[in-house]
């Protein structure tokens, strides 16, 4: 495996007034994630908003340090490295974020931006950078003339082109995908996620998506996780987990995307209440107070994330 999530946890701690005195909460933001990522596959977090998809993908871009659990890069954890070993690390794992405005910086040019990871970590000359920044510009689709542009004067696909550029520009080995495609208008996205699957089949690269979006998602993965509350609660092949989702909660996000055709038969689940709180998660199984199957059994005994089929993996006492 390139990279693992292990028990994966990140907890943030919450200081709030109690009724006597003062006192401490507990966000269990992520809470015992475990996954693994192969080369040249596409990965998906997906999940209601608070979930834990985004802190995820923070602490496998160490931009977070895990309150327990580990992050395994080709075998090594990487959050005891320091230095150098650190150092290659974080360009081998880059990342794409989901706004292309607020992402690349205003004042510097398109050409500095996707060269700036290059003048900090390799020992090209001026000319080997430009060369390099050209052949980038051209791999995602533009003029290599626009490097003398700034990110003002291009439209938001094309920024996105230049996070995607600047991403590629020290050969990693997996870029996180922070919703690449969500700021984007309709008739942009199928452009960027063609760019991402030519690029991934041309580089061998692996992707950590992060998206809300299923479209997307069938599209681009090639395995899904499914998050509720901090937690993985089904992981398979996207194909198998659109056919045949084994959690009611992935049952219900499936039947809350518009079909495929107007005319196709389509069965609603609309789900009661809202999301438990993530400082009180429900004892048991955390979806309990809103599945249409809960049991006896369910607020007693949590679940274990087991394999069901071969490759697919659920949390739940009746898959």
């Amino acid at each position: 495996m390139l990279v693992e999530a292990r028990d994966l946890t990140k907890h943030f701690a919450l200081r709030r007034r109690l009724w006597l005195g003062r006192g401490r909460a507990v966000v269990r933001a992520v809470d015992g994630v475990s996954f693994a990522i192969r080369a040249g596959e596409t990965f998906s977090l997906v999940g209601e908003s608070g979930c834990g998809k985004t802190t995820t993908a923070r602490l496998i871009l160490l931009l977070e340090q895990p309150t327990a659990g580990g992050v395994h890069f080709r075998g090594q954890d990487v959050t005891r490295l320091e230095g150098a070993a650190l150092g290659e690390y974080r360009a081998a794992v880059q990342a794409v974020l989901q706004d292309p405005w607020s992402s690349l910086n205003p004042r510097m040019r398109a050409g500095d931006i996707i060269a700036e990871p290059l003048v900090l970590n390799t020992g090209l000359t001026r000319r080997q950078r430009s060369e390099r920044v050209a052949a980038l510009l051209a791999a995602v689709g533009l003029d290599p003339a626009v490097g003398t542009d700034f990110p003002h004067e291009f439209s938001g696909g094309q920024r996105q082109r230049i996070a995607v550029a600047r991403a590629l520009a020290l050969s990693p080995r997996v870029i996180v995908l922070d919703e690449p495609v969500s700021a984007l208008d309709v008739s942009i996205r199928a452009q960027i996620m063609n760019l991402l699957k030519d690029l991934q089949r041309e580089h061998g690269m692996s992707y950590l998506l992060i998206a809300h979006n299923l479209a997307t998602l069938r599209f681009l993965s090639h395995r899904v996780a499914v998050m509720y509350l901090g937690q993985i609660v089904e992981e398979a092949s996207s194909a198998e987990l659109f056919q045949r989702p084994r959690h009611p909660y992935t049952r219900a996000l499936i039947s809350a995307a518009l079909p495929a055709r107007p005319d196709a038969a389509h069965e609603r689940i609309v789900l009661p209440g809202e999301v438990p709180s993530p400082t009180a998660p429900p004892s048991g199984c955390r979806f309990h107070p809103r599945c249409p199957v809960a049991f006896a059994r369910c607020p007693v005994e949590a679940p274990v994330l087991r394999e069901v089929s071969p490759g697919h993996r659920a949390a739940c006492h009746l898959a």
